[in-house]
């Protein structure tokens, strides 16, 4: 798989969420928010030789890094909220040759006049 695939596929896997908040990603223009919003981001890791039989079989492995924003006055609660659910969507999935591994959110508190809180879900491939 190529890594342009992988990440197509992640992107896509991540757009089929049912959430009602905007979920944005790379190279499309952003757009003014008024309410929460979400970002996604596939991010490479290493990639280690599973196995040396007839010849090298390479794993790929990376995060999905998915951004959330909430407005401020609805704080972490909103935020987490959204985590849990985008978190439960990507965690635990086989998307063609990708498995999806446990989320783990982390709490970035106010950025730039939202409030922000990361969910990281490991791949491999």
């Amino acid at each position: 798989m190529t890594y342009q695939a992988l990440v197509a596929a992640l992107i896509n896997h991540a757009l089929a969420w049912g959430g009602p908040e905007p979920m944005e990603i790379p190279n499309v223009p952003a757009q003014q928010h008024t309410d929460n919003w979400l970002r996604v981001n596939v991010v490479p890791g290493d990639t280690i030789t599973a196995e040396v039989g007839g010849k090298p079989c390479p794993r790929m492995t990376g995060l999905v890094i998915v951004q959330i924003f909430t407005k401020l006055e609805k704080g972490w609660g909103a935020a987490y909220d959204i985590a849990t659910r985008i978190g439960e969507h990507m965690a635990y999935q086989s998307i063609g040759d990708i498995d999806t591994l446990a989320y783990t959110p982390q709490d970035f508190g106010e950025m730039n006049g939202w409030y922000q809180v990361n969910v990281s879900i490991p791949y491999r491939c």
